[in-house]
């Protein structure tokens, strides 16, 4: 097996490589019973999920779970591999927790960007730009530089993320 070097090669093969993992891990949760919760990101730093029942339910259980096992670990005096084990999952945890809060500010990100346009649809914006008020002009290239500025932001905030992932995966 050898990592595959083409942009487009690398994509194509994510894809399929993804709906075949999600469709192991739904197969893994019907056959065992079992709840099962994945987050990918793709070559271009985007983050995928697949939960069953539901990965919310599965993160948040995960995330209750730890913090239990948290504080009956700070209740005992452990061995240094259990220290680390548990520093290893309570840097997972706050990943996935970071993971979860960064789909739930993209998805508001997205309805927000859905109203804006909608909204846009509507107002004074909608003429062609050469009919648009020198004030007018002004006004929608704030709104393009803040729209741009954001996206630029959930950019860099993507690529921390998987620097930090790839990271997490070396410990």
């Amino acid at each position: 097996m050898e990592k595959v070097q083409d942009t487009n090669t690398k994509q194509v093969t994510f894809s399929k490589r993804r709906l075949g993992l999600f469709k192991k891990a739904s197969e893994l949760a019907t056959l065992c019973n079992a709840e099962v919760g994945i987050v990918v990101f793709s070559p271009g730093n985007k983050p995928y999920s697949f939960g069953k029942p539901n990965f919310d339910l599965i993160a948040e259980r995960f995330k209750n779970e730890f913090e239990e096992e948290e504080e009956a670990d700070s209740c005992e005096t452990s061995g240094y591999s259990r220290g680390k084990r548990a520093r290893q999952e309570k840097k997972i945890c706050k990943r996935l927790n970071s993971i979860i809060e960064e789909a739930e500010a993209e998805k508001k990100h997205g309805e927000d960007l859905h109203k804006w346009l909608e909204s846009a649809q509507q107002d004074r914006f909608n003429k062609p730009i050469e009919e648009l008020t020198l004030e007018e002009l002004k006004e929608f290239e704030a709104k393009i530089q803040e729209t741009r500025c954001g996206i630029q932001s959930n950019i860099n905030h993507m690529q921390a993320s998987s620097s930090l992932m790839f990271l997490s995966k070396d410990n």
